[in-house]
């Protein structure tokens, strides 16, 4: 009986454990099986070698070369006026006429009192060698004849005063014709004819701008004092121009000037470029994009800005890999050239680089590319 009874339950033991075992396989068949992820979308660009220009970008305003306010320097009525508001002028042109009557009066009255000193000038000389054989015969006194000798010497004196005043009237003549001292465009008259003008105190008559060239004043960062001197010690240093409403358009320059100083105010340091205007395509007091080109870097390894990403480590991007997997690829970085950046190392000329996208990506995620 106790044999039958072990049998019994050894039997039962193992159909229970082979049902155990037959449950274990069915619910680990019903497991789910792991979905695989699917490969993640992304623009991509190719990093390209190529000889680019390092610059600095700033913002300016364009003034004239040269810029002269015309005032009169006699005192008269004005006659005449010989140009045209806007006009172009060279240097020389006449301007305006001032009422030459009293200064030609004057000239006429200094000239005759010349003449009249010139005439006793000249008795006085003869007077005076007439006067130097009595005396050397001792027939008049030494006295009288040094007094004689020094009446002489006083009318040559005159003369030279006479000179001197028709030189002055000449002068104040010469002034009632007033001529443009530059070559530029006149603005606008500030005083008409039959007004009377005051000697150097007066109104200013008119402006005079030079428009070609024209100066370009700007201001740099004095973290970038160093890398400007540096450059200008390989030669001129030249500039780009961009005017709002003409952003197609670049115009060349030659930067002239670096300020001696460094704003304290601001932590700024001024600068100034000289740039062309024959066209006329520029004009005083516009606002101006400047770029001071400091150098060129021969073969740069350049990628798209957007794909450069900033982590814990520093700059970052992703390469695409030739089995369409992510690559994570610490970067350093140079100069930014318009939409692109230089890269020091991380990247070689070829690769393609993630653009858009980057959301989600890691290394060894699959992706694919969506054309533009």
């Amino acid at each position: 009986m106790k044999v039958n009874r072990i049998l019994q339950l050894s039997v039962s033991l193992f159909i229970i454990i082979a049902v155990l075992v037959l449950v274990a396989k069915i619910s680990a068949s019903k497991k789910p099986q792991q979905k695989e992820i699917p490969a993640r979308p992304v623009k991509t660009a190719l990093a390209v070698q190529k000889d680019v220009s390092i610059y600095l970008d700033s913002f300016g305003s364009l003034s004239p070369s040269n810029d002269v306010n015309i005032k009169s320097q006699v005192t008269g009525e004005i006659k005449e006026c010989h140009f045209n508001e806007g006009q172009d002028v060279a240097k020389g042109d006449l301007l305006f006429t001032i009422d030459t009557a009293s200064f030609q009066a004057n000239l006429d009255k200094t000239v005759a009192a010349l003449a009249a000193d010139t005439a006793d000038l000249n008795l006085k000389k003869d007077t005076l060698a007439r006067n130097k054989t009595l005396v050397e015969q001792q027939l008049i006194s030494q006295q009288e004849y040094d007094k004689i000798q020094a009446d002489a010497a006083s009318a040559e004196a005159k003369i030279k005063v006479d000179q001197s005043n028709i030189d002055l009237a000449q002068i104040n003549l010469g002034y009632c014709s007033i001529g443009s001292p530059i070559d530029g465009v006149t603005g606008k008259r500030q005083v008409d004819s039959g007004n009377i003008v005051t000697a150097n105190t007066g109104p200013t008559l008119v402006n005079i701008k030079t428009i070609d060239p024209l100066y370009v004043d700007f201001t740099l960062s004095e973290g970038n004092l160093a890398k400007v001197r540096s450059a200008m010690d390989n030669g001129q240093l030249k500039v780009a121009i961009i005017i709002d409403g003409d952003e197609n358009n670049k115009f060349p320059g030659q930067l002239q000037f670096l300020s001696n100083t460094v704003d304290n105010t601001t932590g700024t340091i001024a600068l100034r470029a000289v740039v062309p205007n024959k066209e006329r395509k520029l004009w005083p007091g516009q606002f101006a994009r400047v770029r001071l080109v400091l150098g060129i870097s021969s073969n740069a390894v350049i990628v798209p800005y957007e794909s450069v990403q900033l982590g814990q480590k520093g700059n970052y991007l992703f390469v695409v890999t030739p089995d369409n997997k992510a690559d994570l690829r610490l970067v350093s970085t140079g100069a930014q050239v318009d939409d692109d950046i230089v890269i020091g190392k991380g990247v070689e000329a070829g690769e393609k680089v993630v653009i858009s996208g980057q959301m989600g990506l890691a290394p060894g995620v699959a992706v694919q590319e969506v054309k533009n």
